[in-house]
């Protein structure tokens, strides 16, 4: 069972940066993490192993680490200590994303955490 929750709009997860912006989604049950822009940024590699570790860190494609999910946050951490990856998931087909939704109450983000570059979200 996964750990992770946010603001769930119909099947999708949304989660915001900490100044309430949406940035990224994702389905339950689905290894994916996908930007507003229906764009595949990232995927969940622990979401299913019983482990103490954080199970909510995402890798970007590349397999680097991209953040976690704290709440209905998407943050980096400041000191992110390596794991292996796990077994790696096949790239997606491209989905059919969320609606656009209102922004989130802004938030401080955690201790040890900040937000993440919004070129690892949007570039190419």
């Amino acid at each position: 069972m996964t750990v992770r929750t946010g603001a769930r709009v119909g099947l999708a997860v949304h989660l915001y940066a900490s100044d309430g912006r949406w940035i990224a989604w994702y389905r339950p049950g689905l290894p994916y993490l996908w930007s507003t822009r229906d764009r595949w940024i990232g995927w969940f590699p622990w979401s299913h192993e019983p482990t103490p570790e954080p199970r909510d860190d995402v890798l970007d494609p590349a397999d680097a680490y991209l953040g976690t999910v704290v709440g209905d946050r998407l943050l980096a951490r400041i000191v992110h200590r390596p794991r292996p990856v796990p077994s790696r998931v096949p790239e997606p087909q491209r989905p059919v994303g969320p609606p656009d939704v209102d922004r989130a109450q802004a938030l401080a983000t955690p201790v040890g955490f900040v937000d993440i570059d919004e070129s690892r979200l949007f570039g190419d």
